[in-house]
């Protein structure tokens, strides 16, 4: 048997047969299973581990899931069952494997060459996980498991021992982590699962404690540093509260997720409730390879042209457009979500705060030079690349150089798939002139070409 140290508590059913499992059928003293265990972080809520196991040619972070049914799914998105739209597990899972071999390294040096590999444990013996991800050798069952963990070919790389690390490894993990207690409640909101983790902020799946319709809400838990200067203090709140303010000079437009009021919890965080919208985003779609209807594609890009020209219309430049930030739903109207990188009249452009986290394939070449540049017209620009990809399956380029150096977009739609209109090179062209005066004026000019075009 395995030795097994609980550092924290099991919280579930499938936690403790997950756990009971991997300890009757892991051979003896060579593998040693850490559970329930977690890791401050510099930001938002600290890092969550189900289980580290420390095996002979590895370290496995593993993620417990109880999912019934059937799961179908892509990199970005699964569907469960019920039908419901959650986030893969895996991008979250991976960025807590490589904190892991972070923190290993940090503790000695020595432990620079263990490989720390993700894994995700399913519990239900009948579940049934259908994902078109290059990963999904990962998703595993419990049987499955244990013959992954012992086989040390089916790690991404060359095996080597790391017996003679057991000790130092378990040494970093008992030093550095500390018992799980997971956050089961946020202001009123009870706490269903972590969605998602990135620099600025934890996102939660909740629901309201006074609410007896079990609706959903997406709560994004921001830190700021209560130790700083008045000066930087004040900026801080004001980038964390960028979402909050745009969202709601916008309420009310059926193509804009709507905000709740933000509130304070505990001295170093600040919460903003949202509505949770049950959809794929733009960017989970386009994964699927799913064939989508040229007129359902024609309508997504119109619904996102009226939700961001309302934005313009109200002094908000949403400045992040890309697929991930498009959602849409089954029945409901396509919503725009995640302005934390706007640019909102009368309030501070952060320049270089924003400028590291867009992404310069989705931004108009004056933005890129110069974020603070961002106009109606760049958001425009960006539809356009949208637009593109929606209709290729691609990229018009991977750096915003070929556009310099072309002067515009360095290819058309009708060059990748030649079964297109013409008519669609013209609207994408000039959506994405290079030069924001060769632009349409407006995203309504824009829709009302689409809809000639659809």
């Amino acid at each position: 048997m395995a030795v097994v140290h609980a550092i924290g508590m099991p919280e579930n059913e499938s936690e403790r047969k997950a756990i009971e499992f991997m300890v009757k059928h892991l051979p003896d003293d060579r593998y040693v299973i850490f559970h329930n265990l977690e890791l401050p972080a510099p930001s938002g809520l600290p890092y969550e581990y189900d289980m580290i196991i420390v095996g002979e040619y590895a370290v496995y972070v593993v993620e417990v899931k109880g999912y019934r049914g059937r799961i179908r799914g892509n990199a970005l998105e699964w569907e469960l069952e019920s039908g419901a739209i959650t986030s893969s597990p895996l991008p979250l899972l991976n960025k807590k494997a490589k904190v892991v071999a972070s923190r290993l390294i940090r503790h000695s040096p020595l432990l620079q060459s263990v490989w720390v590999q993700p894994l995700i444990f399913l519990t239900d013996d009948r579940v049934q996980a259908n994902l078109d991800d290059e990963q999904a050798s990962r998703v595993l069952h419990l049987d499955e498991a244990i013959d992954y963990i012992l086989d040390p070919y089916r790690l991404p790389v060359s095996p080597k021992s790391v017996r003679h690390l057991t000790d130092r490894i378990c040494d970093a993990i008992f030093k550095q982590f500390r018992p799980l207690h997971r956050t089961k409640e946020v202001g009123d909101y009870l706490v269903l699962s972590t969605v998602g983790k990135n620099n600025l902020y934890t996102t939660l799946l909740a629901e309201h404690r006074l609410l007896s319709t079990h609706e959903r809400f997406l709560l994004k838990v921001y830190s700021f540093d209560i130790y700083t200067t008045p000066e930087t203090s004040h900026k801080q709140k004001e980038w964390i509260l960028r979402d909050a303010n745009a969202l709601h000079r916008l309420a009310g437009h059926p193509n804009i997720a709507r905000a709740y009021i933000p509130f304070p919890w505990r001295d170093n965080q600040i919460v903003l409730p949202l509505e949770w919208i049950d959809g794929h985003s733009l960017r989970g779609l386009l994964a699927t390879n799913t064939e989508i209807e040229f007129g359902r594609k024609i309508d997504i890009l119109c619904q996102t042209c009226d939700g961001l020209n309302f934005a313009h219309n109200n002094g908000v430049i949403h400045r992040d457009i890309r697929p991930e930030n498009i959602i849409v739903p089954y029945l409901q109207p396509v919503k725009l979500v995640n302005f934390d990188c706007s640019r909102v009249v009368d309030m501070e452009t952060l320049r270089s705060r924003v400028g590291r986290h867009l992404d310069e394939r989705y931004l108009a070449p004056e933005v890129v030079r110069d974020p603070s540049a961002a106009s109606p017209a760049s958001d425009l620009y960006t539809v356009g690349i949208i637009f593109f990809e929606l209709l290729t399956g691609q990229l018009p380029y991977k750096k915003i150089q070929e556009v310099v150096a072309a002067n515009g977009l360095p290819k058309l739609p009708t060059q990748i798939k030649s079964d297109l209109s013409p008519d669609v090179d013209e609207v994408v062209n000039r959506m994405c002139a290079f030069s924001p005066e060769d632009r349409y004026t407006n995203l309504i000019e824009v829709v009302e070409y689409l809809r000639i075009i659809e």
